[in-house]
């Protein structure tokens, strides 16, 4: 664990939130106890702190007359390993850590890390790793299996051989999840394989290249012209010297006729003659050209088919093109789906060893763990005059892989000797889930990079010597970690190195919560006015 990642919170300001209209309150590094008369505002603070972790919010908690709460926190213990951790998450920092809640009073909120808007899962994450809220809910986390394993680990120090686990595991699932997807891939492999091949054949019909369509396009308008010309080319032969207007002829009439007249027209009608028969050889050698290879029937077909391409395949040759190269590597993919299935279910096995094999060298060193734990855990819990109390943490392997190995707790405990051991969850009550949660924050606040401990109601049902053991055993945390701990109990206040004492009063007919921070000798008449030590 980097020790460098510690982290305090130093300030929070609450602005309209609830019975608070504008309070900063400055903490210790090390043990905060808040105290107050009953209502006076002290859950609240938590309440607060929450928000700026992650939690839900609720309008509800806007101060009256208010368009919105503002709550804003700084943590301090900023070093290269914090900065870079923030780097890595997007909120880079190169001084103090700020967090942000504005709470409007019509439900919505808005989220800041380092001064840049971010979603609540970005606190969320923030939270997770540098503070712990131990509450009276939070205690039924002690119950859970996933959460008594991390709390083995983080003694054992296996964190990072979980890690090394965790991606063979992930590699395993992903493994599985792909190979299930070959497989209905491979039920409907022939059907989709003949579906992609034809539509390949099709577009390899067409072989279509990038400016192919306007080249067709214009010859196809050249066809047409040129039909269009051959046309009146012909009509032109027929009207010189074919037909009704056979006009050589006619010249030929208008010939003799001339040499029945007094006027000699014969020159000119020979001119005429000879022109007329040019005109009539540049119209028959034009005629005569060669006309296009192509068909116009071909041309209109291949244009036909690249309309018909582009209304199926996107519009664009490039869109044909694209789609063509798509079909051929998933015709290859389609190919290869037995080869690559056989590979795939080849390193299921591999990563399920290799992953098996880490799970089982994990739960051999949880099992060396789980009697020195339970022996620190006893220990611990009789100081909390949980007098008599035996732990057994019971490990049993299981045969199949978990996202923690193949490792199952259960937390067992005899309460009255003689009596026999029972699982917590069965004999233990809300206030002795408290202390034994808070021993294992004794036990393992050194190893963790958790750097604040929220404590609330840990003195639920307790008093006396009981209340002075857990004070103690606060502080004892406080060496390693922030503590800050809602307590009424003055055995608990009087380990703390400051108070924030919270009352509420009226004015203007309005409810308003202070806080004032105590420290120093001023504690000792605070912590007397609370109640007579025992």
């Amino acid at each position: 664990m980097d020790k460098t990642l510690k982290l305090s919170l130093e300030t929070v300001s609450i602005k309209n939130f609830a019975t608070f209209e504008d309070q900063t309150i400055n903490f210790s590094g090390g043990f905060n106890s808040i105290v107050g008369e009953t209502g006076s505002g002290k859950s609240l603070i938590l309440d607060a702190i929450q928000l700026l972790l992650g939690a839900r919010a609720d309008r509800k908690l806007v101060r009256k007359d208010s368009e919105f709460a503002t709550i804003e926190a700084t943590f301090i213990g900023s070093s290269e390993s914090t900065n870079r951790y923030f780097d890595d998450i997007g909120y880079p920092t190169e001084d103090d850590i700020t967090i942000k809640r504005v709470i409007y009073a019509n439900g919505k909120s808005k989220s800041f890390l380092n001064y840049q808007s971010c979603p609540l899962s970005a606190l969320q994450t923030f939270s997770k790793k540098f503070i712990d809220l131990v509450g009276q809910f939070e205690n039924q986390k002690l119950l859970s299996n996933d959460y008594q394993l991390i709390l083995l680990d983080s003694y054992a120090n296996l964190k990072n051989d979980v890690d090394k686990y965790q991606i063979y595991f992930s590699k395993y699932n992903d493994l599985l999840n792909k190979r299930d997807e070959l497989l209905e891939l491979n039920a409907s492999r022939i059907q989709r394989e003949e579906f992609v091949k034809f539509q390949i054949n099709e577009i390899e019909k067409l072989s279509p290249e990038i400016g192919e369509e306007e080249n067709l396009i214009s010859k196809k308008e050249s066809i047409l012209n040129y039909e269009k010309n051959i046309n009146a080319l012909q009509v032109m032969s027929e009207i010189i010297s074919d037909g009704d207007t056979n006009i050589l002829a006619l010249i030929h009439q208008c010939k003799n006729l001339s040499s029945q007249t007094s006027h000699d027209f014969s020159s000119l009608l020979e001119e005429i003659k000879s022109n007329v028969e040019q005109l009539s050889y540049e119209v028959s050698k034009n005629i005569d050209q060669e006309p296009l290879d192509e068909s116009i029937d071909d041309i209109i077909d291949r244009l036909d088919l690249y309309q018909k391409l582009k209304r199926k395949f996107g519009g664009s040759i490039e869109a044909i093109l694209e789609e063509y190269e798509n079909l051929r590597k998933e015709l290859n993919e389609l190919n290869e789906s037995e080869i690559n299935l056989h590979n795939i279910c080849a390193q299921i096995e591999d990563t399920k060893n290799k992953a098996y094999a880490l799970a089982q060298e994990i739960h051999e060193k949880r099992s060396k763990a789980t009697s020195k734990l339970s022996q620190a855990l006893t220990k611990s819990v009789r100081q909390l005059k949980m007098d008599g109390a035996t732990f057994d943490i019971k490990i049993q392997e299981s045969q199949t892989m978990g996202p923690r190995g193949i490792s199952s707790l259960i937390f067992m405990a005899e309460t009255n000797p003689g009596e026999g051991y029972f699982a917590i969850k069965d004999i233990a009550s809300g206030g002795e889930l408290s202390r034994i949660l808070l021993s294992l924050r004794q036990i393992l606040s050194s190893n963790e990079s958790i750097s604040v401990f929220l404590f609330d109601e840990i003195d639920t049902g307790v008093g006396g010597e009981t209340a002075l053991a857990i004070g103690k055993s606060l502080y004892e945390v406080s060496k390693n970690s922030q503590v800050i701990a809602i307590t009424h109990l003055p055995q608990i206040a009087s380990f703390s190195d400051k108070l924030i004492l919270v009352s509420k009063s009226s004015h203007n007919k309005r409810t308003i919560s202070k806080v004032e921070e105590i420290t120093g000798k001023n504690k000792r008449e605070v912590i007397e006015l609370m109640a007579p030590l025992n």
